[in-house]
């Protein structure tokens, strides 16, 4: 019986005897009509297949004795039966009897007069109810209603097996969330995930398998599954850690898109550049305003394009924004840089998407505008233009070269540390914001600069020339603050300077740190070492086999990390995508 029904059931004999209980007192023969009533729904006959239920609910067979038994032949059923055997039970309706634990718990061969036809031939009620008694049929009933009550005391098997798989489930999915926090922390330090060796053997294994090492020391799971592997399967290859960050990445991205589509209208901010692998990556910024009139501008990932002319652009554009839903007809706002195939008139990306939404307007960057400004402000000066020339023929010179640059490095050991940085920062075209930290780099290290190309000039009979070259131009370095306050008088330099200040001002652009490249040493330990081993033991910069959804979720998960990353959910997508729903781990 279902919990429903026996609540039922339950509810109805009690208030029938709240209401009765007086009457009974005052009647008896109510109380036995009364008691016939409710045992009416237990009659075998009218309720043939509730046996089961009723012995789920801790009843046995229906044995009444208050009954009027009809006599057919002079016979009659007789309540001494009852004593004799156990299992019997009456149906009033139908004057039959029946076995009780066989209708509840069959057996195959079960005798059918004794479960649905019912038996009522008294006069062979002796021989016919012995025989069943010694059936196999009624001893496999009996035996398993044994097994029922051993059940209900002790718990049954399945609900062990039950219990058991779910201590198992806990414990393999507690060992994939600490995976996939290993692995997020990676993601978040930006930092490299695999290791060039990862058998046993290898001194250096990776950051996340180290990680794990370490975690494993005071995590009892972390020590069972990593260390001990105490199962078959750990899911520590590279392609299950792809398949896991690609899985996280995409919670966040799909989370980000949540808040787009519920903010209705949109802006768009792109930019390509060439990546290590010289491939053309084009990365994705959404703005938008939510609820509160909180605006955010959110990193959807990288896409790889084979070409970067206007149209092929606007293709992928509307590509992208379609495979998230989001409506071309929302877009408000574009913000590229100048490239003609970005802004152009005619056949730039924001002409294209404009034909399509007239409301796309288009913005040009204006940090990309400062820094043009500056550029070609600079440019206007001689002094500026010959000083940052220089500096970037020095840098060329003594950083594109390990022989030369370990030059420099010994005359700065000598001269001791706390002349200045042990480096010289290099130029880019495009942010201005870097020249800053390469003049910085070149006064702090003047003297040993100056000492350096003297060396060269004096020891080397192929580069001599250019250092000395070089040695004559920054012993006349002219540049100075007073000379550029001279040029500000100038008509041309000033309308260009007040121009930058004032986009600077407006848009309160900041001027950020470019990221350092670590570079390779020639020497290690003082011995001389080839490239292959150089590569082999260093944590090197340049990694150009990284695959694109790698790449892009990547820089989801450290660009936005502010977004909560569950866990649990990210358990059940890895389980739905596994081979028929299922994993090696029981995971669910």
């Amino acid at each position: 019986m279902s919990n429903k029904r026996q609540l039922t059931l339950f509810y109805f004999m009690s208030s029938k005897c709240k209401k009765t209980t007086n009457a009974q007192s005052r009647n008896p023969e109510k109380q036995e009509n009364l008691k016939c009533e409710i045992d009416c729904d237990r009659d075998p006959v009218r309720n043939s297949n509730n046996a089961y239920n009723l012995l789920c609910s801790g009843l046995g067979p229906y044995q009444p004795t208050n009954c009027n038994f009809p006599k057919v032949k002079g016979r009659q059923f007789r309540k001494e039966w009852y004593v004799k055997l156990p299992w019997l039970e009456y149906s009033p309706s139908k004057d039959f009897v029946f076995c009780f634990y066989c209708r509840a718990l069959p057996f195959a061969s079960c005798d059918k007069a004794f479960i649905t036809n019912g038996f009522k031939f008294w006069k062979k009620m002796n021989e016919y109810s012995n025989n069943h008694s010694k059936s196999v049929a009624h001893k496999e009933s009996l035996t398993k209603y044994a097994g029922f009550k051993s059940a209900i005391k002790q718990g049954n098997i399945i609900s062990k097996i039950d219990s058991n798989h779910n201590k198992v489930v806990k414990e393999n999915r507690e060992y994939i969330k600490c995976l996939l926090e290993t692995i997020l922390y990676c993601a978040y330090q930006g930092i490299p995930i695999r290791g060039h060796r990862e058998n046993e053997d290898s001194e250096n294994m990776g950051n996340f398998l180290e990680l794990m090492k370490l975690r494993a020391k005071d995590n009892n799971i972390l020590e069972r599954y990593f260390l001990k592997k105490e199962k078959s399967f750990r899911y520590v290859s590279g392609t299950h850690t792809n398949e896991f960050i690609s899985l996280m990445g995409a919670f966040v991205t799909k989370n980000i898109i949540k808040d787009i589509q519920l903010a209705g209208i949109y802006s768009l901010l792109i930019d390509e550049t060439q990546d290590l692998a010289r491939h053309e990556q084009v990365s994705f910024i959404i703005r938008y305003v939510d609820s509160n009139l909180n605006p955010h501008e959110d990193f959807i990932g990288f896409f790889r394009t084979d070409r970067t002319d206007g149209e092929s652009l606007t293709n992928l554009i509307k590509v992208v924004l379609n495979s998230y839903n989001l409506r071309i007809e929302d877009l408000r706002g574009q913000c590229y840089d100048g490239a003609a195939s970005m802004r152009g008139s005619y056949n730039g990306v924001q002409a294209k998407i404009r034909i399509e939404n007239p409301l796309a307007f288009y913005v040009h960057c204006h940090a990309h505008i400062l820094n043009l400004c500056l550029v070609d402000l600079a440019k206007q000066v001689s002094y500026v233009r010959n000083t940052f020339g220089t500096l970037k023929a020095l840098h060329s010179f003594i950083g594109a070269s390990s022989k030369r640059y370990e030059i420099f490095e010994q005359i700065w050991i000598k001269l001791g540390d706390n002349i200045g940085p042990k480096t010289l920062k290099g130029l880019s075209d495009t942010r201005w914001s870097c020249r800053i930290d390469a003049l910085n780099s070149i006064l702090s290290n003047f003297t040993v600069i100056l000492k350096t190309l003297e060396d060269i000039s004096e020891k080397d009979s192929i580069n001599g020339s250019d250092a000395s070259s070089l040695l004559f131009s920054i012993s006349n370095f002219e540049f100075t603050v007073d000379i550029l306050n001279k040029y500000r008088s100038n008509t041309e330099f000033n309308i260009t300077w007040n121009k930058a200040m004032e986009i600077t001002k407006k848009n309160n652009i900041s001027s950020p740190k470019l990221p350092r490249k670590r570079t390779i040493p020639l020497k290690l330990g003082g011995g001389q070492v080839n490239s292959s081993n150089i590569i082999s033991v260093q944590d090197i910069y340049l990694r150009t086999s990284m695959g694109q959804v790698r790449l892009s979720s990547l820089a989801s998960l450290q660009i936005q990390r502010s977004v909560p990353i569950d866990f649990d959910q990210i358990i059940d997508e890895f389980v739905s995508k596994g081979e028929g729903g299922n994993r090696k781990l029981a995971l669910k």
